[in-house]
């Protein structure tokens, strides 16, 4: 076959051929030799299969996987699986072997496993013939430095576009394939070799040397892909193992608020001098609610939030009861008294707002608190519960902006960004902050209250560019992908923010007993798909 259209063709178009050659075999049969009804409809389905068959075979290739490990798994579970399913059988597998494997080598007496010592192996990126022994983790802290400040016509594509509107997909899409078959083999190749290497824990903060990732993987768009709760490792797992092998960066929002948080980001961003935002978000709760340090009892040492809860229920009868406490101990409790105390203002972020009264924060702490403006979660249909639950799982401004710093002397005319499940706009306020002006911005978010946050900041802070907001990411087809490239120019950043998921289903327990947060892997492969089709159409196009 490769001889007929060449060896170089690419591999969608080897499969449009072996489907097009099956169609032809069928098609030319003489009227003599025709079967019956039910033979046509059975030959029919064999070619649906076999169509079906090619096309989650390629797509399986695409996310990273061998030719024999999707081969084994189409064979064991058949091509009716859902590509989701057939992925986690594999990567299952995957993991299973790492155990295995794990469990012959030598460790360590300090127990820390095996890490790569070739100037890759922060990345997974490294060769297995250089692995050593190590009790470093393959992450190093950066140093910040601070910098200064600088200054700071909305789209509905499901709507009408200049009286137009915008062709729509099935829902039921089929991704196109790379144009260069070698894109997809460095892809394979550069799968975690170092399947021992674990994200480390999420002290201060951790980062990945951008210089030492996959060429194929520093060419544009840059991407990151950030979470705001706790996931477990196989989680981690899993977005390292479909973003090019690409380790998960740690970082703690102690550093830049008043908010103690572990947020991580798996991203092909350089790292070298990154800047603070400035000024400044307060980075202890006294400083971010100053009214409150009058009030604060000498017993109660805390100087950040450690938890944001969205709990509205019985929280002010709760803060009365231990009003009531306070007053009956005459300000002076109990040690016992005083722990009981610290335990319910740390679950539910309780701070002092008078003498021995304690209260729940307000959305507009938390908004300053996380970097956000003044009142920009405010919005008629939403209740005091749904404005907190948004803040909750929104990015911490300062955060992600230490990590964006990097794009503005590399986009100092503004950039077009690709914003997946952009909630409140975390991505774009941190981008407008740092000076980079934007020249567009998709934004796909299912939460229409959210889309109507986003669009009135966009109006309210005097954004010239285009504004384009989808509905839901099983809209954002390779057509109107395509649609939308050619609208905008390309697209020079693509930002993912994990959906929480409020299922009991996803949500897990660690040992400590402390809840993890819910991982839906159908929506991060709907991202590692829309990664895929803007690379190659990038590619396409150079």
């Amino acid at each position: 076959m490769s001889e007929i259209i060449g060896g170089e063709a690419p591999v969608h178009e080897l499969v449009d051929f072996i489907f097009a050659a099956r169609v032809a075999e069928t098609s030319d049969i003489a009227p003599e030799d025709t079967v019956k009804c039910e033979e046509e409809t059975t030959e029919e389905t064999n070619v649906e299969s076999l169509y079906q068959t090619m096309d989650k075979t390629l797509r399986l290739l695409e996310m990273g996987f061998s030719e024999n490990e999707v081969s084994a798994a189409i064979d064991k579970f058949g091509s009716e699986m859902p590509i989701s399913e057939l992925a986690e059988s594999i990567f299952s597998g995957q993991i299973s072997n790492c155990n295995d494997t794990m469990s012959k080598l030598p460790t360590s007496n300090d127990g820390i496993g095996l890490r790569y010592e070739n100037g890759h192996g922060s990345n997974g990126l490294g060769s297995p013939n250089h692995m050593k022994r190590s009790s470093a983790y393959p992450l190093t802290v950066k140093k910040e430095e601070p910098f200064d400040d600088f200054p700071s016509t909305g789209i509905d594509l499901d709507g009408d576009r200049k009286g137009k509107r915008v062709k729509q997909e099935d829902d039921f899409h089929v991704p196109s394939s790379p144009s260069d078959p070698s894109w997809m083999r460095t892809k394979i190749n550069s799968r975690v070799p170092n399947r021992f290497q674990r994200p480390g824990p999420p002290c201060l903060m951790k980062s990945t040397s951008g210089s030492s990732l996959n060429k194929v993987v520093l060419n544009s768009p840059y991407f990151v892909y950030g979470n705001v709760v706790d996931l477990s490792s196989d989680s981690w797992e899993k977005v390292s193992k479909f973003l090019y092998a690409i380790h998960p960066e740690f970082a703690n929002t102690q550093l830049f608020s008043a908010l103690k948080r572990k947020e991580g980001y798996v991203h092909n961003l350089p790292t070298d001098n990154r800047l603070h935002l400035v000024p400044k978000s307060p980075v202890n709760i006294q400083e971010a609610i100053p009214e409150t340090k009058r009030w604060w009892p000498s017993w109660d040492t805390r100087k950040q939030l450690t938890n944001i809860s969205c709990e509205t229920s019985g929280v002010y009868e709760l803060c009365d009861r231990l009003g009531k406490t306070l007053i009956n101990s005459y300000g002076v409790p109990s040690p016992a008294q005083q722990m009981e105390i610290l335990r319910q203002c740390h679950e539910l972020g309780l701070v002092w707002f008078g003498q021995n009264k304690l209260g729940p924060l307000e959305p507009e702490h938390l908004e300053r608190i996380l970097g956000y403006p003044l009142r920009h979660t405010q919005a008629a249909e939403w209740s005091l519960a749904e404005r907190l639950q948004a803040l909750k799982y929104c990015f911490q401004v300062d955060t992600l902006a230490y990590h964006l710093s990097v794009m503005r002397p590399l986009f100092p005319d503004g950039m077009v960004v690709l914003s997946i499940f952009s909630g409140i706009g975390g991505t774009e306020i941190a981008l407008h902050r740092l000076g980079i002006p934007l020249k567009g911005v998709v934004s796909v978010e299912t939460c229409p209250t959210k889309r109507k946050i986003l669009n009135k900041w966009w109006h309210d802070t005097d954004q010239t560019g285009a504004l384009v907001q989808i509905e839901g990411i099983e809209k954002l087809t390779t057509t109107r992908l395509e649609v939308l490239w050619e609208m905008l120019g390309g697209f020079d950043l693509v930002v993912c923010q994990n959906p929480c998921t409020n299922s009991a289903k996803g949500v897990r327990m660690c040992a400590n007993g402390e809840s993890l947060g819910a991982f839906d892997f159908s929506l991060f492969y709907e991202f590692v798909r829309v990664i895929q089709r803007v690379r190659s159409m990038l590619e396409r196009r150079s």
